[in-house]
Formats: structure tokens, C-alpha cells, sequence
């Protein structure tokens, strides 16, 4: 029987419809007669969600909601989630991020739909150089000591998170180094170029692809150019990029926020660099210490090897010869080496044996780190052990 009412066909309306995983999931939470069975956790991939997510990006909205109807899945993007995928998809000819991986793949697949995602995430381009070098060999944090990490509530202190932000900056010597979303605060502005001008402290900023605009509005507005930021780099950053099999692709932003203290201490948190941070959101930040800033030192390297130059702030280090590395190549084959990621040439400095004696300093509080390649887990512990990275 094949018969057809309002145009759609009876068998096809009587056949059993698909559910998608996280559907049936969730018709199994709201129903209580459902035995539960316990097991591992299911991180299986979805090719639902994925096919609708390629949907939104090649045709839009109306294809993504049919292709979820069809797939039996539950709409898994918030209205934010989509505006923001709508607004920042970019196509295969204005990048070159998918090009050669997303061709070759396309000769040799189907013409079914089920096809893995391209997102190379290797570029083939030589990493950019750290300007002004680096206080730190990978091998030092061995001198350090333990870990030590204390977390500061905006509404436990008496001082507010910015202040926290500024005694850290004022007591820089040798390098800041800084991964931000935004970046609007002039007096903040003014604690970091200060730390340049008055102790050459070397700064390396980092800001969020999307808010870097905010950023370079603040500088036109107080006149601020690269010839005043003579020991200062400012390169932007994104975050990973979903790129769908025809090119089509959209990039997310910067969500780490943290701070390195020349090479010694570390502040990440919630916290930005803005009035609203400071004044009425409400954030935290975390101090690590020790041998636990070591994957804050890896995660930006990464990142400064993944970053752009803005136009308006290029460097000018080498009319100042601020290319010489800060310390030496040392104790290379105890070392652990940092695949792909610059490194600092020969020279030494008196200063850097004081860095050295001054990293000895015992933290108040003890944990320890297991370290991997993405973040640090943090586990509190009652004994001090010698533990390293």
C-alpha cells in the first residue's frame, strides 16, 4: 500500500522513526519506568550532531532543523550557539586552514554524507619566534621546588582582583607573558608599559581573535602606536576550528586567561581585562607556583606559535636587538624536549642565575600536579614530596 494523504506517504508516516542518542537518552531520564543499567560512560561520536552541525554551516538553519528531524536528534545548539556559528562561518576560499586536506579528501570519498569532518590542525608554516626570548630552558622548573597553588575569590578580598592583577605586574622583572579575551583597562594598559619602560620587562600579549578590535580601539583612542611599544609583541589568537567536508568552516575564541610572572608564578582565572571584570562580574584567580608553571609555559608557547601578528603593533624588537634569548641552552640532554616549539638561541646573563636563586623560594601551600598535554589536574595532598614535571 503506497497511498498518499496531504502529500505524504502513509507507509513511510507508519514506518518506525530513527531516535538519535542523546534523544533516547533523554526519553530515558524523563521516564521512570526505564531500568537504568550502569556502565561506562558513552564518549562514542555522534554522526547525528555532526551532519546537522555541516547542515547549519553549508545551507543554515532550515537545513539544520531538517536534518535534525530526520536523524530522530534533539536540537543540541542554544540560540547563542547558533548566532554565533551564523556570524563567524567562513568559506574554504577565504582560508587556506582546509584546503589541501579537505581536496584530498574530497577525490576520494562517496557521495553519501557520511564523511569525517576536515580540521587539520597542523600548519605547515614555519611557528613564529619568541621576540624577545625567554627566561626560562624547560629544564629549569626542576629548580624550583614544589608546587604550590592558593585561589582568590573577587569577594573574599578586601583589595578587588584587579588590584591583585597589579601588585603581580609591578613585581615583574624579567618577562609578562598573557593570554586574554579582552583588553580595555587603561590603567592596566598603563602597569604593563610602565613595567617595559621603567624595568624592560619584556611583555608578550596575546588576545582573542574576535575582541582584539577592543583592544586596538582603546590604543587609537590614547594614541598609542608600535613605537611605543618598543618591548611589547601583541599577536592575536583563536581558538580550534570545526571545519565542515565542503570548506566550510567556523573558528571559536579564547577562553584561557591567564598570566606568566617571569617564568615563576602564574595567575589564570576568570578574570578580564575590563571595567565590568573588575566592578561587577564576579571571578576568581588561581596562583601556581613552583614546578606547577611549567604547563602554563608549554600551552603558550603553543599558543604563540599558533598566533598572528596585528598590523597596527608590529614588532620592532630587532632595531633594539631584543632577539638575544635571556638564558642558554643548558643541560640539553636532561632536558624534555618542546617538539615544534620555538626555542631560544645561546647567551647568558648574570641575571638569569638570580632567577634561577629566586625560584628556590618555598610556596605556603602544597599540592601535586600530574601533567599533561592539555591542563594540569590538581590534587591536594597532606605530605611534601619531591615530585617532577
Amino acid at each position: 500500500m503506497n497511498l498518499q494523504s496531504n502529500g505524504l506517504s502513509v507507509q513511510w508516516y507508519l514506518k518506525s522513526k530513527p531516535v538519535g542518542k542523546v534523544r533516547r537518552r533523554v526519553q530515558e531520564m524523563k521516564n521512570p519506568s526505564v531500568s537504568l543499567v550502569s556502565g561506562d560512560i558513552d564518549l562514542s561520536h555522534n554522526e547525528s550532531t555532526r551532519l546537522a552541525m555541516d547542515a547549519l554551516l553549508n545551507q543554515g538553519l532550515d537545513m539544520y532543523q531538517e536534518v535534525l528531524a530526520g536523524e530522530g536528534e534533539v536540537d543540541f545548539l542554544s540560540k547563542e550557539e547558533k548566532g554565533y556559528i551564523l556570524e563567524n562561518t567562513t568559506d574554504l576560499s577565504t582560508s587556506s586552514l582546509c584546503g589541501t586536506e579537505s581536496d584530498d579528501q574530497a577525490e576520494g570519498s562517496t557521495t553519501s554524507s557520511q564523511t569525517d569532518t576536515c580540521c587539520p590542525s597542523v600548519s605547515e608554516s614555519e611557528p613564529p619566534g619568541l621576540d624577545h626570548g625567554w627566561p626560562a630552558e624547560d629544564w629549569s622548573y626542576r629548580l624550583q621546588g614544589e608546587p604550590s597553588v592558593e585561589v582568590y575569590f573577587q569577594s573574599d578580598r578586601a583589595a578587588s582582583m584587579k588590584d591583585l592583577l597589579r601588585e603581580f605586574i609591578s613585581k615583574a622583572t624579567m618577562v609578562l607573558a598573557i593570554v586574554m579575551d579582552t583588553f580595555s583597562d587603561v590603567e592596566m594598559f598603563c602597569d604593563i608599559l610602565e613595567a617595559t619602560r621603567k624595568r624592560n620587562v619584556l611583555v608578550y600579549l596575546l588576545l582573542d581573535h574576535i575582541n582584539l578590535q577592543v583592544f586596538v580601539n582603546m590604543c587609537e583612542m590614547l594614541q598609542i602606536n608600535s613605537n611605543h611599544l618598543t618591548k611589547m609583541s601583541v599577536r592575536s589568537i583563536q581558538g580550534e576550528t570545526y571545519c565542515a567536508k565542503s570548506g566550510r568552516k567556523v573558528t571559536g575564541q579564547i577562553k584561557e586567561k591567564f598570566m606568566i610572572i617571569d617564568c615563576t608564578s602564574v595567575l589564570a582565572g576568570s578574570y578580564s581585562f575590563t571595567w565590568l571584570s573588575w566592578q561587577v562580574h564576579r571571578s576568581l584567580a588561581v596562583l601556581f607556583k613552583g614546578s606547577a608553571v611549567e604547563p602554563f609555559d608549554l600551552e603558550f608557547r603553543k599558543l604563540y606559535a599558533s598566533s598572528k601578528p596585528v598590523p597596527a603593533f608590529l614588532s620592532v624588537a630587532t632595531e633594539f636587538n631584543l632577539t638575544r634569548p635571556l638564558i642558554t641552552h643548558q643541560a640539553a640532554a636532561t632536558s624534555t624536549p618542546l617538539t615544534n616549539l620555538p626555542c631560544p638561541s645561546p647567551g647568558t646573563t648574570t641575571q638569569n642565575r638570580n632567577f634561577n636563586n629566586q625560584a628556590m623560594v618555598q610556596p605556603t601551600t602544597t599540592v601535586q600536579l600530574r601533567y599533561s598535554s592539555q591542563t594540569p589536574t590538581v590534587q591536594p595532598t597532606t605530605t611534601s614530596q619531591q615530585r617532577h614535571p
